[in-house]
């Protein structure tokens, strides 16, 4: 009765297990005592009882694809593993033998799962630091081949200016939302920081680079003098010697740049007088926003375009007067009033338009003399056209308040009358970015550049009031502006780049221009550049007003390349120079702007194999921030001379030690070519024809000749031994290849590099000798004295052949030969002992 109770709880508690892990979805399987019992039976049924023969359906089975079945048992019952579970033994807490060797091999084990483990951590880390490395290069390979770049956030820098004509039309319905990319990149590593200047598709140099290029190389000589140079003058007289319309167009953009700087008085490159220095604007151009020398300079720099447009139109007027002499009627005073009303005379012809002026005062007298007639809205406009003239151009800030109250006070009929020139006046003396009843204004500007002219005029504060009306047009939002209408809106469609990229020097977008023009800007200090020039983004955009930052680096660099190959390295050396105007030993960004310079220079050099030009170049040492012939030696000829050995350029290497006059180094580095030569050699390796060509022993063996010939003092004579010793293993090898074993020894022998005497002393002695040698003749020892000990043996079995064939008289001979053959293997073997490595 207790066990029926006991068997209970055990049911009961199984099904309660059952049900704490049986799953939802599956239902549970009840079953009583006797369905237990039965289904245990049946199997018990199916069990191979002791002595009986189990049921042969597998074998047969397995026979029919081929399986013995029965071997396949016997073989399984053959194997023993009783070994494979043995008891470990147990260590007695008194042996301390067994104990130490016990931790000892788990000390091994440890220390090898741990190198392992660390071995494999390390493969793997280096193993993604040279995939993302070859990425890298690879990426910019491609962008480079493709003839594109990527930008952080936006690009608009046209690669060079094409053209339109000046007074050109633009559309308003053009769309807003182009812009133009550049096509230009450079293959920097950012690991190696190595720019090639292996370039397939060479740019060859027509006249529009040369005169270009005549204008660098005088830049760089005038800054070799440190005298002020008239670098934009002199880009605008380059352009004008091409004669294509392309060449016509970029003229005005050259002026226009002129005239913003204001750069004047310049011939032939020299200041006649008010001369602009080198980074003249750079203190203040690199200045925070808002800060008074940067807010001066932009006020500055707007007058200089507005005073561009308005010279502009004052010679395109005076050609318009003399198109329409009849109905200009200008007559014989052409001062610029009459002037002016000539041109609207000529204007109000038939399809005429009316354009903008310059001529403040005179305007502001013709507005005194027509007051009378003003209409009654406007009686107060004189008086603020007077204050807006004699105050500069701008305003005082409570007449400009009361003067926009008045404004915002018009009844919007009043623009349905047919002068709309009037209220384009009111928002110029206003300085309004736009009127606050939005009349269709700039319809009524016909060309580029009266919109360009009209908007500077507004250009009112270059930093915002706290608590003021947002009616004003800073500079900064005029950018904006001139960037979201983009290029279709000022050149046809987009068609033409000129008048975007005049549109962009006009608003001081400086960092957006094309090469040459880069270059100028660069000169004044009219760029801002990212203090690490190795970036892929060719324009860099910071902070939230998206101050753009121009990786003048890869812009100059790109255009070296292209120009680099062929019988241009010197021109691409010229435009390299030019990365120096960054450079500042003071700094840590300038620093590191004139060892990437270096590196530039050294790879153009690299690349096209210039060595010539090396003299050439030691005259702008002063611009590389080099000191002293040592110094450019040393950073640019020996370093690159280092840089070609480890690439196994050898004669690179030797023709720019050579230059130096570096004896000792090109010593070491033929020593270092016989060394490679012999290590080819015995490893049987096939040398493909640019190394046979570079490791020729024969060559080598000519000008080592030559040296000693001439008795060069500046060679160290144990250099020199090793150099014929190195000679003389070069024949060694050559006459073990070609399996002359009996004068390989006998040239072995000679070269005293082993000992072959069992004499205890002599082999220390030699032993020491080799710890003294150069690495190269070192690291061939091992494979030398294998080489030998395979000529000793060699030997030594023809001798035996030779013995069993001759005369007892030969026979005592070659006996002798025998022995001698003996005691030097057994000397190497000593030998060999001694070695540390």
């Amino acid at each position: 009765m207790a066990s029926s109770v006991q068997l209970k709880q055990l049911v009961e508690r199984s099904r309660s297990v059952a049900n704490t892990v049986a799953k939802n979805d599956l239902p549970l399987i009840e079953r009583n005592l006797e369905q237990i019992e039965k289904q245990s039976r049946k199997l018990a049924d199916n069990v191979v009882k002791p002595g009986e023969a189990p049921e042969r359906k597998a074998p047969y089975f397995l026979a029919n694809i081929g399986i013995d079945g029965d071997k396949l048992t016997q073989d399984v019952k053959s194997i023993s593993v009783l070994g494979a579970f043995e008891p470990r033994t147990i260590l007695l807490d008194t042996d301390v033998e067994r104990y130490l060797d016990h931790k000892h091999q788990q000390t091994i084990t440890s220390i090898i799962k741990d190198g392992y483990t660390q071995t494999d951590n390390e493969y793997n880390a280096l193993f993604d630091c040279c995939l993302s490395s070859e990425w890298d290069k690879t990426k910019r390979k491609v962008f480079e081949e493709f003839g594109q770049h990527i930008t952080m956030r936006s690009t608009e820098l046209p690669t060079s200016a094409g053209g339109s004509v000046f007074r050109s039309q633009f559309s308003p319905s053009a769309s807003l939302s182009s812009s133009l990319r550049a096509s230009t990149s450079v293959g920097i590593l950012i690991r190696e920081r190595r720019i090639s200047f292996k370039n397939e598709s060479t740019l060859q140099l027509n006249q529009r680079h040369l005169v270009y290029f005549d204008v660098v190389v005088k830049l760089n000589n005038a800054r070799l003098a440190k005298i002020e140079y008239g670098i934009i003058n002199e880009f605008h007289n380059a352009a004008r010697k091409i004669s294509l319309d392309y060449g016509r167009k970029v003229v005005q953009c050259w002026r226009a740049l002129a005239s913003i700087v204001k750069e004047s008085n310049v011939i032939d490159g020299s200041f006649k007088r008010n001369s602009l220095k080198q980074r003249q604007f750079a203190s203040a151009y690199q200045a925070p926003a808002f800060n008074a020398a940067y807010k001066s300079l932009c006020f500055d720099l707007i007058n200089g375009s507005k005073h561009y447009l308005e010279e502009s139109y004052r010679e395109w007027s005076t050609a318009y007067v003399s198109s329409f002499r009849s109905e200009a009627l200008l007559g014989g005073q052409p001062s610029a009033t009459n002037t002016a009303r000539a041109v609207l005379r000529a204007i109000h012809r038939l399809n005429g338009g009316i354009p903008t002026t310059r001529y403040y005062k005179e305007a502001l007298e013709v507005a005194k003399d027509y007051e009378t007639h003003l209409p009654r809205q406007d009686i107060h406009f004189v008086r603020y056209f007077e204050l807006f003239i004699t105050n500069n151009n701008k305003l005082p800030s409570q007449d400009r308040q009361k003067l926009v109250a008045e404004m915002k006070q018009w009844n919007p009929l009043t623009f349905q009358d047919k002068d709309p020139y009037k209220f384009i006046m009111y928002q110029i003396v206003a300085q309004l970015e736009e009127l606050p009843q939005k009349p269709p204004v700039e319809s009524f500007l016909p060309t580029s550049e009266d919109f360009m002219w009209m908007r500077l005029m507004c250009v009112r504060e270059i930093e915002p009031i706290v608590g003021a009306p947002n009616d004003t047009l800073s500079l900064d939002s005029l950018q904006k502006t001139i960037r979201n209408l983009g290029p279709s809106h000022f050149n046809h469609g987009g068609k033409d780049t000129i008048q975007y990229f005049r549109a962009l020097l006009l608003t001081a977008q400086f960092e957006r221009d094309a090469v040459h023009f880069a270059i100028a800007l660069a000169y004044y200090g009219l760029l801002r550049v990212p203090e690490k020039g190795e970036a892929m983004a060719l324009l860099v955009e910071v902070g939230d007003r998206m101050i753009p930052y121009l990786n003048f680096n890869t812009l100059i660099c790109q255009y070296a390349r292209s120009i680099a190959k062929g019988n241009a390295p010197s021109t691409a050396f010229q435009y390299l120079l030019l990365l120096y105007l960054h450079g500042d030993p003071l700094t840590e960004a300038g620093r590191y702007q004139i060892e990437l310079c270096h590196e530039y220079i050294r790879q153009l050099i690299y690349d096209t194999e210039a060595f010539n030009e090396l003299g050439k170049m030691r005259e702008y040492m002063p611009l590389m921030f080099i000191d002293n012939e040592d110094e450019f030696t040393e950073t640019i000829i020996n370093t690159l001379a280092r840089q070609c050995v480890e690439d196994g350029k050898f004669k690179a290497a030797r023709s720019l030690y050579e230059l130096t006059q570096n004896f000792e180094e090109i010593i070491v580095l033929l020593n270092k070519m016989l060394a490679e030569y012999i290590w080819i050699s015995i490893r049987g390796v096939v040398m493909q024809p640019e190394t046979a060509k570079e490791l020729d022993p024969q060559e080598i063996g000519r000008i080592l000749k030559e040296y000693e010939r001439i008795g060069i003092r500046k060679i160290s004579q144990n250099r020199l031994k090793d150099s014929r010793t190195l000679l003389n293993l070069v024949d060694f090898v050559e006459l073990y290849k070609q399996q002359d074993f009996v004068r390989a020894v006998a040239i072995i022998q000679q070269i005293d590099l082993f000992p072959f005497e069992d004499d205890i002393i002599v082999i220390q002695q030699k032993a020491s000798a080799i710890e003294a040698f150069d690495d190269q003749l070192k690291n061939c020892i091992p494979e030398l004295l294998h080489i030998t000990m395979r000529c000793i043996y060699a030997y030594y079995q023809q001798l035996k052949d030779n013995m069993a064939k001759g005369t007892p008289g030969i026979l005592r001979k070659y006996m002798d030969e025998s022995v001698t053959l003996q005691r030097k293997a057994r000397a190497l073997v000593t030998f060999a002992g001694y070695l540390k490595h």
